[in-house]
């Protein structure tokens, strides 16, 4: 692996939008979390987004309030109103022209776990909205990710990964977008092993605490990829790749889509993790152990747990983004 990288992603603040500020009480903390693991603060049926930390104030965005996302750098300098899209069009059409980014990208900024040939337009797709910092988004990634990984090894979904950058203020490194960076080079150059790099990204003992913070470097996320069965080669070149401004105006156009939102205490926004199953948020219970929150999910697409990873077994939603649940 060579030296110890800090981090290689170039110093760029002069053209990248601002960190999001958290608002009060936005970053839980360990008191909190923790009333939420043993079930001391109740959660009814609730969308899968719905629990995470109220990091992005979207709504804030929305109404044109000169706050943005981007890569967290601290001496960044302070934006202008001006600076940032207005519009959903806009934030699309910034995303559009940043000139390095990964060459199977969707129109919609997602990385697929699947090489283009290999997508089966007979089977549903799922996007994953995730941020590497978030303590729910976590949660949710080990209880799903070897399903998720059986379901696409099978070709029974075809899925999207749609890492975001919102957390990028409560760490020192801007990890979430290196983290986001080298998935969508590993996406890139090795769909195959993306999904099982992303959970090592979010094993309990690698992924940082967004509260108290330590440093991550380069090697460490490349490590991961290796043991998740990426090359060296590969897991080098991922924590080098330019990706990071594309991941950051991505983002920005993300929380702008409000066919991403839902509504959490009265505020409407994209709130990671968030699941979408043929374009319509999939609806779990985040309160439920990690063996019921796959049964859930594996509902959500007309199959059971054990039908994961069976070819021969298809979900009955298919390729239509119509099909409802």
């Amino acid at each position: 692996m060579g030296n110890i990288r800090k981090h290689s992603l170039p110093d760029t603040s002069k053209d990248q939008e601002p960190s999001i500020r958290s608002s009060p009480g936005s970053v839980p903390d360990r008191e909190t979390r923790s009333a939420y693991k043993t079930g001391a603060i109740p959660h009814k049926q609730i969308i899968i987004s719905a629990i995470a930390a109220v990091l992005v104030v979207v709504l804030a965005l929305v109404i044109g309030i000169g706050i943005g996302i981007g890569i967290g750098i601290k001496r960044a300098p302070k934006p202008t109103a001006s600076a940032l899209p207005r519009t959903r069009s806009e934030a699309y059409s910034a995303m559009e022209k940043v000139p390095d980014k990964p060459s199977n990208a969707t129109d919609n900024a997602g990385f697929p776990a699947f090489k283009k040939s290999e997508r089966n337009a007979d089977a549903p797709t799922v996007e994953l909205y995730t941020d590497f910092l978030c303590p729910y988004c976590g949660d949710v990634a080990r209880a799903l990710t070897p399903t998720l990984e059986k379901l696409q090894e099978a070709r029974q979904i075809n899925l999207e990964i749609h890492p975001l950058n919102l957390y990028d203020t409560p760490s020192t490194d801007r990890y979430s977008v290196r983290a986001a960076n080298a998935v969508a080079y590993v996406s890139e150059h090795d769909p195959a092993h993306v999904t099982a790099f992303m959970g090592m990204l979010f094993e309990k003992d690698f992924q940082p605490d967004a509260v108290h913070f330590k440093d991550v470097s380069d090697d460490d996320i490349a490590q991961q990829a290796i043991k998740a069965g990426v090359s060296e080669k590969v897991a080098d070149e991922a924590v080098k790749a330019p990706y990071a401004k594309y991941i950051s105006k991505a983002t920005l156009y993300d929380t702008m889509r409000k066919e991403l939102f839902i509504n959490m205490n009265g505020s409407k926004g994209l709130f990671p993790p968030t699941i979408r199953i043929n374009g319509k948020i999939a609806r779990l219970d985040t309160s439920d152990s990690d063996a019921k929150m796959v049964v859930r999910f594996t509902d959500r697409l007309g199959l059971k747990p054990t039908d994961a990873g069976n070819p021969n077994i298809k979900s009955p939603l298919g390729g239509d983004p119509s099909a409802g649940f």
